[in-house]
């Protein structure tokens, strides 16, 4: 009888230390959550170009034009398949 006492306090105490290491486990995924959350906020494009703002800074217009594209490479035989890591179009 006094073992089963004995068992039955080590249980509990064992069972009080697991929810506290929960408790603190939950806790620590919402801190995770907060942060991640806050990590994309302030490198997201909406936040970025806020700070471009902010800062004075100007967006510059992209114009790719490329008028005149010639072939890399000109293929021996055009009307064979291309091989492409050991896998052809037979």
């Amino acid at each position: 009888m006094v073992s089963n006492l004995y068992f039955n306090l080590k249980i509990n105490t064992l069972s009080e230390e697991l929810s506290t290491l929960k408790i603190e486990l939950v806790e620590l995924e919402v801190e995770k959550s907060n942060t991640h959350l806050v990590f994309i906020k302030s490198f997201s494009t909406s936040n970025m170009d806020f700070l471009s703002k902010n800062l004075n800074f100007r967006r510059l217009d992209i114009h790719n034009k490329n008028i005149d594209l010639v072939k890399p490479y000109k293929l021996e035989d055009e009307d064979k398949p291309i091989v492409v890591l050991g896998f052809g179009g037979r």
